[in-house]
Formats: C-alpha cells, sequence, structure tokens
C-alpha cells in the first residue's frame, strides 16, 4: 500500500513528535481500532483500552519509527498484539481467582470444621449434665431419630412423658448456649 504525499508529511512529521501529526493519525485511525478491537473483545470499555493502549505506543515509539513506515500494519500489529495481551490477562486472572477461590474454600472448611468439632464437643458437655432420663431420650431422638411414639414404646413409657423429658432437656440446652454465648444455627440444630 503506499502512501498519500499528505501522509508521507504526517508520518515524517509524527517521526519528529509532532503532537498535531500524532492527532491526525489519531482521528483517522482510533476509531477502525476501536470497532477492531470490540469485534475480539465483545466489551466497550475493553475496546477504549485498547485504542488507548495502542495510541500510547505510537506516541512513545513515533520517533523509532522508520519514514517509509507502513503506519496501517504498524498500528494493526500493535492492536492485535494489545488483544492478544489482553486475552492472556483474564486468562491468567481467571485462573488466579479459581486458584485464590479453592485456597479460600480449602481454609473455610478446614476452619468450619474445626469450629464445627468444638461446637459438638461443647454440646456434648452440656448434655452430659441433662439428668439421666432426659439424657437418654434426647440422645435416643438425636442418634437413632426415633418419633416420640417409638420411644414410649421402647422405653415403656408414654408418650406424653417422652415430650416432657425431651422439652425439658430442650430448654435446659438452649438456656446454657444462650449463657454460653454458643447459640448458633448448627448448635439449635442439635436441640430440634
Amino acid at each position: 500500500m503506499t502512501s498519500t504525499p499528505n501522509e508521507n508529511v504526517i508520518l515524517k512529521n509524527l517521526i519528529q513528535g509532532d503532537v498535531y501529526s500524532f492527532e491526525e493519525v489519531y482521528k483517522k485511525y482510533n476509531k477502525k481500532i476501536y470497532n477492531f478491537s470490540f469485534r475480539y473483545l465483545k466489551d466497550r470499555f475493553d475496546a477504549e483500552g485498547v485504542v488507548q493502549e495502542v495510541f500510547l505506543k505510537l506516541w512513545d515509539n513515533c520517533k523509532r519509527l522508520d519514514k517509509d513506515s507502513n503506519l496501517d500494519a504498524w498500528l494493526f500489529t500493535v492492536t492485535f498484539n494489545a488483544i492478544r495481551k489482553h486475552f492472556r490477562k483474564l486468562s491468567v486472572e481467571k485462573k488466579y481467582i479459581e486458584q485464590y477461590s479453592a485456597k479460600m474454600k480449602n481454609q473455610y472448611n478446614e476452619n468450619s470444621e474445626v469450629e464445627y468439632l468444638d461446637l459438638l464437643e461443647k454440646a456434648s458437655h452440656l448434655i452430659d449434665k441433662l439428668p439421666p432420663q432426659q439424657k437418654k431420650i434426647f440422645l435416643l431422638r438425636k442418634e437413632k431419630c426415633l418419633s416420640s411414639a417409638e420411644m414410649a414404646e421402647e422405653l415403656k413409657l408414654s408418650k406424653k412423658t417422652i415430650e416432657n423429658h425431651l422439652n425439658r432437656a430442650r430448654n435446659f440446652l438452649k438456656k446454657a448456649l444462650v449463657t454460653e454465648g454458643l447459640l448458633s444455627s448448627l448448635v439449635f440444630w442439635l436441640l430440634i
């Protein structure tokens, strides 16, 4: 592609650092670079960033251009490389976010497991403080998931007696947990 005499003058002046020549190049190419970038990036903000990066690179390197340079080709190459760089950056960021998320998930799971075991231990100590019959009925409900009727049959007690023992056990545990500041949804689950 041959340049027009006007383009040759603009390039020559640009090489000498002429701001007005730079503005002329910007006016001629910024929309082309934006549209080309947007076609690949599908994001207005990212495409505008590429335009900015390309023209910054042009300004920084204008004195190194050759007077016979093909400005179209140079700008296209810089634009293409800026788009590739953007995709590499996104790939690295995605990988980093995935690694960070996995690390945080593992850390959260480890912390949650420790907290869970700690709460279970404290709940177990509180259950040990229940009167023997309440403790026995409460643990049957929790460990064997027996209904009040099933426990009544197994223990040879009335259903009403079973329910009274369960209610007393729950009330004691709730009060103890509130007093110790341990009433959380996890521990509350133990009381249901």
